[in-house]
């Protein structure tokens, strides 16, 4: 981790604006679902392996800033065994504070 999300962290954290997300490791979502952090808690990510042919998921994921402000983004929609990604920063001004999926049919 590099010092610029680190600091952001660290001072969420302090600020009591920012829980901790526990999902830093791969873990298991509802639905046959995986989600896990990157690029230093800036990047949610969802990879779903379960469900037919026109089976299709997205990462949402609710990003937090310095200041406390929270608010949604999705990542593309996937096919069965496709990751999906969203970042909330890329420059470390906002981190990872939820990772959710959503799933859709698709013939």
């Amino acid at each position: 981790m590099t010092n610029a999300p680190r600091s952001l962290l660290v001072s969420l954290l302090a600020a009591g604006l920012f829980a901790p997300v526990t999902i830093t490791t791969a873990t298991a979502a509802s639905g046959g679902c995986t989600s896990w952090l990157s690029n230093s808690g800036m990047t949610g990510n969802v990879k779903c392996t379960d469900g037919g042919g026109t089976s299709q998921h997205r990462a949402v994921v609710t990003c937090i800033n310095g200041g406390g402000t929270k608010w949604t983004i999705t990542g593309p929609w996937r096919y069965r065994g496709r990751t999906s990604s969203a970042t909330c920063s890329t420059s470390g001004t906002a981190g990872v504070a939820a990772i959710d999926h959503e799933r859709r049919n698709r013939g």
